[in-house]
């Protein structure tokens, strides 16, 4: 505990500035904290960071990169926002050497260009440090004056002006050079001057007259053109009582029961005086008062039941403070004054030490190591209650409360606009607003007393109920300008009176009593529930009153005593809610007194193991009952159970209790108590007892138990030769007509035995032939089921009923849970393209993933199809992927308007807060995202299962046999990843009670894990063509990463040794070795010696340092410099490349440090190298005509776009014969560079295709050298994806950063995420994620 105290505190300082809270100047860094937890804008988000009292005003500027443009030049190279700040919706600033003129109230927006957003406004209050001052100025308070030196060595080339300031003043301005008085602080009025020949000697030294101790401060002196501020000294003023004034350090240790803080006063005090304990740098400042008793009024609340004084102080003149249970927080700086009726006497300062007696250092180490992810999350959600708020509670029915808020500020009545808001941003009430633009919640409920005057903008709410507590925000803002003057926070509580019944009793009574003058004729009074139906009212017709409450309740109606209390009868745990009483005045309109009343309704409950013989649930009623009742009990659904009727005898029971009742009728001693034998999981639930007259149905009483069935259950492994279902029971058995009968959750029979006739097999299902067996003899008792090879799909409830001529002597159910070794399927949904792999057999016996191969009837040969998917008019799912796409194009422009065609839509499905926000088609149209998202991931399971069926491993087979693996971006919010559950869920992948089977893996830590193993078909050695990749890779064949000359390794290079006569795949952990640095990658074949077949990799350097891997494999890697141990993770997808950084921690954890992505052009611009060709007539009329054509030369060129030399792309006829309309194909390419015609196929030179790409690689290089700049330690850049398998981009990054770093690509590397998906799905702990 003492950990995470550290580590909140660390966190809790960042969110504390923006309260107010110092930061000491020569700090190495100051945060501002800003999270939003609204929608990012899709076109021109953009993050401002400002400071209204500065000109230029923005701190700091993000849109897609940081914008420093416009940026004030004080804070040149000195800010920073976290590099996916936009992704990540966490836009906190952080402020580097912050100085004394940084203090101010900064402001944090987001805009899309058009619109602005404040999202928060942070206070930042930079203190000196002793060693950080520029002059240290000491005086006496009654002294004629004092002057603050500034001198300014340049020589001033035009008009500026001179400010001197107080950043802990508002407002701050000490003084300026000229006419400002409206903006000087009242304290300095008519107390400071400077020479009036200040611009002309650059002398702007200050004298301030007859100094206070009030003065106390740090003075800065700046001046300001039009430009800029530029700061040029800061002066620590000491403004000491008398010449025996001293300063006195104490230290103590934390943990010590208290530490006494000393203050002696040696002279006779006369007249009543107020001494005080006060601490610099908090609001409030005090610590402690004391004047006739002890004054705590103003005390700030850290201190609150710590603090005291003696009682004789004033008479001996000790002012001593002892202070209980210090704190690390409690160090500073005291001071002990006394006030009389004329001024404060700064008698003594004290410096506090409170110190730790285990090293600050240590616990933040500590700390760091343990709960530094959890934390911050923690505290963002916790925020609000981290912030000091005014609280004000009071109970429902009060007629009014008031949230108070005064302040100090001036004010203009004539441009001043007041708002109160409450924590959901609703307008309570405002002084310029419109009635519509109040929230319907508070009409005709506010009053707001505006005295601009008394600067009192408190506000009145009347009749508050629970509904109405919160946070309320009152901010104070200059119309025309849009700044903030003055802001407040008051935490409103509204209490609601509980009330707590058991179920049975025969009533119970809602209070309420108003002390409002009322009179019959114009007052109505009404109950309602926390649904609005109405319980009661004394004006309603039958028909008003809701169905639930009637002949049930009472209201008394006592006008000249306000009691309008409601009395309940036979209440139930339906009953249990808030119940609100609301007095109108008819003739007025007006709500009276509101009352609200919460009623708990406690049930009794009874909990039992299944397999018993008989459960009581008991009901005895205090209600003196006749014998002409009707006794009925029911279960949570309405059904009979049990009943009894003096007239009728027994009532109409429900089969599901046949034979199973036993009913007590004694209607003197008033025990209906009910005996239900043999129960089951099934018979858990709320019963209800009900007594009433047979004759007009009133209820006399009524119980409700809550019934609780436990099953016993039993969990293995799948593999296991067998499983025992135990079922013991204590029956006496007859020999020769007594059956036992197992069945499953579904009711199928699993096996079926009599005494007499033995077993029954041909009434047991077929899934359960020779998989069971039973002790036939029964004795003594033992039922007991043995289920061999048990699978997953074995799982669930298992009933056993003894039975003799239909009657049940006993029951039992046992539930059992099978843990599978899941085959394994992974979904990897792609910006662009999308695909799944899978593995069929378990894991010990390893595997290759099997691909899905797309595209065929496109003459394409792909392990994805593109994401996009195609719905009918009525929303229903018709093709994905090349099919949707080609069906698409095809269609007229009629048939295209009716139906539903999204891509490109993962940003849309993965960024969201609400499964109902729309998703737009091509043709405008929209459906939810739920629909959407739902029918992709029911498309890739059917197909997936369809694929099996057909594989040689794979026959009859369904979802719930798999585990299935969807990959995510590496920015995906756990929101997101509930609702994308939900959607499995929609789409049959798992069920409600399989949702563990649903696993996300982020895609760069599946690449690199799969990378990591490494994978047994080697790496591209930079030599390799398109073609060989789909070949079987050669072994031990040298030079296998990028940078690797093609030739063989130079001397003292890197050398690789692959032989791959063994590929199993097995899961990999990570763990140092002695003797240099050293990692051991190893499976759970602990033998350390290479055997004959196995795969090794062998990586040498000049100092012959090595790298060990076993994977039943052995694997050697070593790089040029060993020590480095992180992974920069490039994934070149066909639209947008992600770069993350990864570490690898000690025991083979992969940990996430950094990420990034951006969009490609590569398409968009063969599109317009095509229309260049031949001419935008043409193009366009070929593109409007044969759209699956254009498709089909799209297809083509990415296939084609991996290759880094001349390429040609098949003309169809249809285009050919187009252009030759308008002249000879062959003048279309003349005046075209890098483009040629031959023999019907258009051919593109190798630098025409490098053109294509030359934006996008350059963009790679630069975000790569970003993030490559801001991680140290990088040992190797993994290239993966689509995009990888391009010789161009392999063969770029490697001339870019091959001479520093390990460049890496796998062979097929478009493969990567998902074959490491559905490593991660066979071996979780393969990859543990920080």
């Amino acid at each position: 505990m003492e950990l995470l105290a550290v580590i909140l505190l660390f966190y809790a300082s960042q969110y504390l500035l923006a309260m107010g809270e110092e930061v000491f100047e020569g700090a190495e860094l100051a945060v501002l904290p800003c999270h939003y937890s609204g929608v990012i804008p899709e076109v021109n988000p953009s993050v401002i960071w400002s400071r209204h009292d500065l000109k230029p005003q923005t701190v700091h500027l993000r849109r897609k990169e940081d914008d420093f443009c416009g940026q004030n030049q004080r804070f040149s190279g000195r800010t920073s926002m976290k590099f996916d700040a936009l992704a990540s919706a966490d836009f906190s600033l952080s402020l580097r050497n912050p100085r004394l003129y940084d203090s101010g109230n900064y402001i944090c927006s987001i805009s899309d260009g058009i619109a602005e957003i404040t999202v928060t406004e942070v206070k930042l209050q930079v203190k000196a440090s002793p060693e950080s001052l520029t002059m240290t100025m000491k005086v006496l308070k009654g002294e004629e004056s004092v002057l603050l030196p500034c001198q300014y060595g340049k020589e001033l080339e035009e008009v500026v002006t001179v400010k001197w300031s107080r950043s802990d003043l508002n407002p701050n301005i000490v003084h300026k050079l000229g006419n400002y008085p409206s903006e000087q602080n009242q304290l300095y009025e008519g107390r400071t001057s400077m020479s009036p020949y200040a611009l002309t000697s650059s002398d702007f030294s200050l004298t301030l007259k007859e100094p206070q101790l009030s003065d106390s401060g740090i003075y800065i002196c700046s001046i300001i053109d039009d430009k800029e501020e530029i700061f040029l000294s800061d002066v620590q003023l000491h403004v000491r009582a008398s010449e025996e004034f001293l300063t006195v350090t104490v230290e103590v240790y934390k943990g010590e029961e208290s530490v006494v803080l000393p203050c002696q006063y040696s002279k006779v005090i006369e007249d009543l005086v107020t001494v005080k304990w006060g601490r610099s740098g908090l609001n409030p400042d005090t610590v402690h008062q004391r004047r006739e008793r002890d004054d705590l009024r103003g005390q700030n609340q850290l201190f609150e039941g710590r603090t005291s004084m003696r009682p004789d102080a004033l008479v001996s003149g000790n002012f001593s403070l002892t202070l209980k249970e210090p704190q690390l927080s409690d160090s500073g700086i005291y001071i002990c004054s006394i006030i009389d009726e004329e001024e404060e006497t700064r008698l003594l300062d004290i410096q506090l030490h409170v110190k730790e007696i285990f090293p600050t250092w240590a616990v933040v180490l500590l700390v760091l190591l343990v709960l530094l992810a959890v934390s911050g999350g923690l505290l963002f959600h916790f925020r609000h209650d981290l912030i000091s708020v005014y609280k004000v509670e009071v109970d429902s029915g009060v007629e009014s409360v008031l949230l108070p808020f005064k302040t100090t500020v001036r004010l203009s009545e004539y441009n001043t606009t007041v708002t109160w808001r409450n924590n959901r941003n609703r307008v309570v009430h405002s002084n310029c607003y419109k009635d519509y633009q109040q929230h319907k919640q508070f009409k005709g409920r506010t009053e707001m007393n505006i005295n601009y005057k008394s600067r009192d903008f408190s506000l009145t709410l009347k009749n508050p109920t629970d509904r109405d507590s919160g946070t309320y925000s009152c901010t104070v803002y200059d119309y025309w300008s849009g700044k903030i003057l003055a802001e407040k926070q008051v935490l409103l509580k509204v209490k609601v009176y509980k009330v707590e019944v058991n179920s049975g009793v025969k009533s119970v009574l809602l209070p309420f009593k108003t002390t409002v003058s009322l009179t019959e004729d114009n007052t109505t009074v009404t109950w309602r529930n926390n649904d609005g139906r109405m319980v009661a009212s004394n004006r309603y017709k039958d028909d008003q009153q809701h169905r639930q409450y009637k002949n049930r309740t009472e209201m008394k109606k006592n006008y000249g005593s306000g009691d309008f209390s409601l009395t309940l009868k036979n209440p139930t745990v339906r009953d249990s809610g808030t119940y609100s009483c609301t007095v109108y005045d008819d003739k007025s309109g007006k709500i009276r007194p509101n009352k609200q009343v919460l009623l708990k309704v406690k049930v009794y409950k009874v909990e039992v193991d299944s397999g018993v013989e008989s459960v009581l649930l008991p009901f005895k009623t205090p209600v003196s009952l006749t014998e002409e009742v009707t006794v009925t009990w029911r279960n949570n659904s309405g059904r009979v159970v049990d009943g009894y009727d003096w007239w009728y005898k027994n009532l109409q029971q429900h089969k599901q209790y046949e034979g199973r009742t036993e009913m007590k009728i004694n209607v003197k001693s008033r025990d209906f108590s009910l005996t239900l034998k043999n129960p089951t999981v099934r018979d858990s639930g709320t019963y209800t007892c009900t007594v009433s007259y047979r004759q007009t149905g009133e209820i006399l009483a009524m119980k409700q138990v809550l019934l609780k069935v436990k099953v016993y259950k039993v969990e293995v492994d799948s593999g296991v030769e067998s499983v025992l279902l135990p079922f013991k029971a204590t029956v006496l058995l007859s020999k020769d007509n007594t059956t036992v009968t197992w069945t499953d959750n579904p009711g199928r029979v699993v096996r079926k035995h009599n005494r007499r006739l033995g077993f029954l097999s041909e009434v047991q299902h077929q899934r359960y032939k020779n998989r069971t067996e039973m002790k036939t003899k029964f004795t003594p008792g033992n039922f007991s089921l043995t289920l061999k090879n048990p699978r997953h799909r074995d799982s669930g409830i298992y009933t056993c009923i003894v039975s003799r001529w239909g009657t049940i002597l006993a029951m039992k159910q046992v539930l059992l849970k099978v843990k599978a070794d899941s085959l394994i399927m992974a979904i990897d949904f792609g910006s662009a393209y999308s695909g799944y792999a899978f593995n069929l057999k378990p894991r010990e016996k390893g595997s290759e993933t099997q691909f899905k191969r797309w595209g065929k009837e496109l003459g394409l040969d792909s392990p994805k199809t593109p994401t996009c998917i195609l719905f009918d008019e009525h929303k229903q799912f018709l093709e994905f992927g090349y099919e949707a796409k080609t069906a698409y194009s095809n269609m007229t422009e009629e048939e295209a308007e009716k139906h539903y065609f999204f891509e490109d839509f993962k940003w849309f499905i993965l960024n969201i807060y609400d499964w109902w926000w729309t998703i737009t088609a091509a043709n405008n149209k929209e459906m939810t995202r739920l629909e959407v998202f739902t029918e992709v991931l029911r498309f890739l399971k059917d197909d997936a299962l369809k694929t099996i069926k057909h594989h040689p491993a794979g026959g009859e087979i369904s979802a719930s046999d798999f585990t299935w693996v969807l990959t995510v971006p590496d920015s995906l919010k756990d929101l997101t990843k509930r609702i994308l559950t939900e959607a499995a869920v929609l789409a049959g992948l798992v069920g409600e009670d399989t949702k563990d089977k649903l696993v996300f893996a982020l895609e760069s830590a599946a690449a690199l894990a799969w990378c990591l193993k490494p994978p047994p078909d080697g790496f591209i050695t930079q030599n390799h063509s398109r073609t060989s990749q789909d070949q079987p890779p050669e072994p031990a064949a040298a030079g296998t990463s990028c940078n690797d000359p093609a030739g063989g390794p130079e001397p003292g290079a890197t050398k690789v040794l692959l032989e791959t006569q063994n590929q199993d795949q097995v899961a990999v952990h990570f763990k140092k070795e002695p003797g240099g640095t050293k990692v051991l990658l190893e499976t759970q074949n602990q033998d350390q010696v290479a055997e004959p077949g196995e795969t090794r990799v062998l990586l040498e350097t000049q100092n012959q340092d090595q790298v060990h891997c076993k994977m039943g494999t052995k694997i050697l890697l070593e790089t040029r410099n060993p020590d480095r141990k992180r992974y920069l993770v490039v994934d070149c997808g066909d639209q947008i490349y992600r770069i993350t950084v990864h570490e690898v921690l000690e025991g083979g954890a992969l940990k996430m440090l950094d990420k990034d992505f951006r969009r490609y052009l590569g398409e968009k611009k063969i599109k317009e190298f095509l229309r260049e060709i031949f001419s935008h007539g043409v193009w366009r009329e070929y593109e409007e005509n044969f759209p699956s054509e254009v498709l089909k030369i799209m297809f083509e060129f990415i296939h084609l776009q991996h290759l880094d030399e001349d390429v040609q792309i098949s003309c169809p006829d249809t285009l050919r014969e187009r252009a030759q309309r308008e002249k000879d194909i062959e003048t279309f390419f003349a005046s075209v560079e890098g483009a040629s015609w031959e023999d019907g196929v258009i051919k593109i030179s190798r630098d025409k295709l490098r053109s294509f790409f030359d934006d996008s690689l350059q963009r790679i290089t630069e975000r790569l050298r970003d993030v490559l700049n801001k991680n140290s330690n990088i040992g190797f850049i993994v290239l993966v994806g689509g995009l990888a398998e391009s010789q161009m981009l392999r063969q770029f990054i490697t001339d870019q950063f091959g001479h520093q770093y390990k460049v890496l690509c796998p062979l097929r590397p478009q493969e990567a995420v998902l074959k490491g998906a559905v490593e991660l799905g066979r071996n979780p702990e393969l990859v543990q994620f920080d």
